[in-house]
């Protein structure tokens, strides 16, 4: 059993002008991004591109030239991958610009993109996923809560339109979880002549959208045909919110859907992700039971929501999940008291909210077990033509 790193040290000898950028090196790129190259890499565009190989390498003495977690759940096997990477040709042909990290507690910020120029000329564009940061997860439930969307999603759009006017060529974007749905949200809110450009958008494992608006426009039916949902057979994250059914599916070696988000545990056969035939069953239960979520979600409940957790997160007091481990007794108390200082009417709404989801997941089970699952292609049609 091959993964990531196995594909980049087999066919890294290959320059992106013999084998074109591959789904396969979208996963490798999303992957390695988790690694802070903001850290090395400015966030302007007036700045000249820098060598790949380069900004790896200072990355990696800046880091004290050993490999270590990014976070808690960001093993070190990442600055494996990005320092693999960084010895091949394919990729340390790359040069990179504008890294940038937008970090912001209110509202709850953390979005990070990145341009690779390829020897091919054309153009990568990177958004990553959750980092490590306590307000990249609060971002994560504005993104699944709030109905007014997250700052990422406007940034994602300006951020690719400065690329389309800084450079030409054809343009590339990916993304891994928040990167996929911001990745997706900046190609279709962007303009036909940026659109046109983009010969290939992936989104790996990320959640759909809030509202079937958006995969019921003309615009969306516009991409598919370079658009690419890569999910694991377990899928939990990509399950979340409203997303239509032409996704494919990936083997993994995680254990449950959450561990399958990690693109690291992603299955190849030499140079090609192992595709299965179907998601499985528990990840079928999280579809339907997050359908019913969020299409039957109150505004109230979803203020709740948002504000106990926002509540909760900021009475942890810590910036990341390594802080929240190295004080987990400081952490707790803070969040119990914040907890407690929630109203009643606001817990009484929560525990509303939790019932309703744990009915939908209920209902999610026996619709299963029973092979009643409504196609995605139904669900997303107005009622009246159903």
């Amino acid at each position: 059993m091959s993964f990531v790193k196995d594909y980049v040290d087999c066919y890294g000898y290959l320059s992106f002008k013999d084998k074109p950028f591959t789904k396969e090196d979208n996963v490798a790129m999303c992957m390695s991004f988790y690694m802070p190259l903001d850290k090395v890499v400015s966030p302007s565009f007036d700045e000249e591109p820098r060598p790949f190989a380069d900004v790896c390498k200072e990355l990696f003495e800046l880091r004290g030239n050993v490999h270590k977690p990014v976070g808690l759940v960001l093993k070190k096997e990442i600055s494996m991958l990005l320092m693999a990477m960084a010895e091949q040709k394919r990729y340390n042909e790359m040069k990179v610009v504008a890294c940038t990290d937008n970090f912001c507690e209110k509202p709850a910020v953390q979005f990070n993109s990145c341009t690779f120029l390829l020897p091919d000329g054309n153009i990568v564009v990177l958004f990553r996923g959750t980092d490590d940061t306590l307000t990249g997860w609060k971002e994560d439930l504005d993104m699944l809560a709030s109905k007014e969307g997250i700052p990422s999603e406007h940034l994602s759009v300006e951020y690719l339109g400065e690329v389309a006017k800084r450079f030409k060529g054809n343009i590339i974007v990916c993304g891994h979880s928040k990167g996929g749905y911001v990745a997706q949200y900046a190609v279709m809110n962007s303009p036909k002549e940026i659109r046109d450009r983009v010969i290939a958008l992936y989104n790996n494992d990320g959640p759909g959208f809030a509202s079937y608006d958006y995969l019921n426009s003309d615009v969306y039916k516009e991409l598919l045909p370079k658009y690419h949902h890569l999910i694991p057979q377990s899928s939990f994250i990509g399950m979340m919110l409203l997303h239509d059914g032409d996704y494919t599916v990936i083997k993994s070696n995680g254990i449950i859907g959450p561990l399958q988000h990690d693109l690291l545990t992603w299955v190849f056969d030499g140079d090609k992700l192992v595709e299965c035939k179907d998601i499985t069953k528990r990840s079928k239960v999280s579809d339907l039971a997050f359908y019913d979520i969020v299409t039957g979600v109150s505004e109230e409940q979803l203020d709740a929501t948002e504000k106990a957790v926002g509540s909760v997160l900021q009475g942890i007091g810590q910036r990341g999940l390594l802080d929240v481990k190295d004080n987990v007794k400081d952490s707790a108390k803070g969040a119990v008291k914040a907890w407690k200082e929630i109203d009643k009417d606001s817990k009484a709404v929560l525990k509303e909210t939790a019932k309703d989801a744990a009915k939908a997941v209920t209902k999610a089970v026996k619709a299963v077990a029973k092979n009643e699952v409504t196609p995605v292609s139904e669900r997303a049609k107005p009622a009246e033509e159903q």
